[in-house]
């Protein structure tokens, strides 16, 4: 007997094939296919999201019969789930920490090498034939840098070992840890605009939220050293896109590698997209096979949970009683 109707994005087969043995399947590709899923958002008693969007609408037009978002990542942001909505109907929020932690890290350090040894550019050249311009494309090495990192979760936590398995140095801006969590690591724990102003390479690693939503503006992208990369493989809202593309533009900053954007997909004309200096990829940071495990049957068995009659092990907020448990 079917537990109910679930909408999930492409998931890996053997998820989807357990969830068929227990629900009715509706599966979707939200970029693909945003008409459909709009339609089947309102229809279904229970969601797992990878990327699709959940708006108030949808859960107005939902009626009382969603139960749970169940997000196969760690942002609940609104770029993702109207969660004032979600708590106002009552409906179970749930999110998988730490999942998508390594891979994230890991992308990280990949593009800042790409970054700081201008592979992506290099490539070019070789296709082109022009072998010979070699010197043009000598870079710097990571060794004795300084990694700003704002937020210090699980994966900033994460970059910040590996930063020393790199021999660098790091700052750490977050002030919700304790000094001593960042000491423990070998960093020093500083304000925003010390580490704007310090660091070589600067990650964000922070919700997106009102106290964060254009967090690195004008003003701070001035306090940046010339020579410095900004890495963002958070939330896009947490820049300024405008002021991030004058200053590239006008190379007062030396790159920036954005994996996210406000706005996902990006439109065609999108100034960023114009730049040579900044390296563009399409939210991939939790785009690996073992995150996507974790993330995708840890969402799948919430579902099964609630749908069960039971209460999720990672909700966002107590559903029952629109009691949020952790920042938005």
């Amino acid at each position: 007997m079917s537990l109910g109707r679930v909408l999930t994005e492409e998931f890996q087969p053997d998820v989807l094939k357990w969830l068929r043995e227990r629900v009715e399947l509706v599966v979707i590709n939200p970029w693909m296919e945003p008409e459909r899923w709009d339609i089947e958002v309102a229809r279904v008693d229970a969601l797992i999201s990878r990327k699709g969007k959940i708006t108030r609408d949808h859960l107005e037009r939902s009626g009382g019969r969603l139960k749970i978002i169940a997000r196969t990542g760690v942002g609940v942001d609104p770029s993702r789930v109207d969660l004032e909505a979600a708590k106002e109907f009552k409906i179970w929020v749930t999110n998988q920490p730490g999942s998508n932690s390594v891979s994230v890290a890991e992308l990280v350090f990949g593009q800042m090498i790409g970054l700081a040894r201008h592979t992506h550019a290099a490539d070019r050249a070789v296709r082109a034939n022009r072998w010979s311009e070699y010197l043009k494309y000598t870079g710097t090495e990571l060794a004795g840098k300084t990694i700003g990192i704002i937020g210090m979760g699980n994966i900033g936590a994460r970059v910040a070992i590996r930063a020393r398995a790199f021999e660098m140095g790091f700052l750490v801006y977050d002030p919700y840890i304790p000094e001593s969590h960042v000491t423990a690591l070998g960093g020093r724990w500083v304000g925003l605009n010390e580490l704007l102003a310090a660091a070589d390479f600067v990650t964000l690693h922070c919700p997106l939220n009102s106290e964060t939503k254009k967090m690195i503006g004008a003003r701070e992208l001035d306090l940046m050293k010339p020579t410095v990369y900004l890495i963002n493989a958070a939330r896009g809202g947490i820049i300024d896109e405008q002021a991030l593309w004058r200053v590239l533009k006008e190379k007062k900053i030396a790159g920036a590698v954005l994996d996210v954007v406000e706005n996902e997909p990006p439109e065609k004309d999108h100034p960023l997209l114009q730049l040579d200096n900044v390296i563009l990829t399409p939210h991939l940071g939790a785009m690996t096979v073992e995150a996507a495990q974790r993330g995708e049957w840890g969402a799948a068995h919430e579902v099964i949970r609630v749908l069960e009659g039971h209460r999720p092990k990672n909700p966002v907020f107590i559903a029952d009683e629109a009691r949020l448990l952790m920042p938005a």
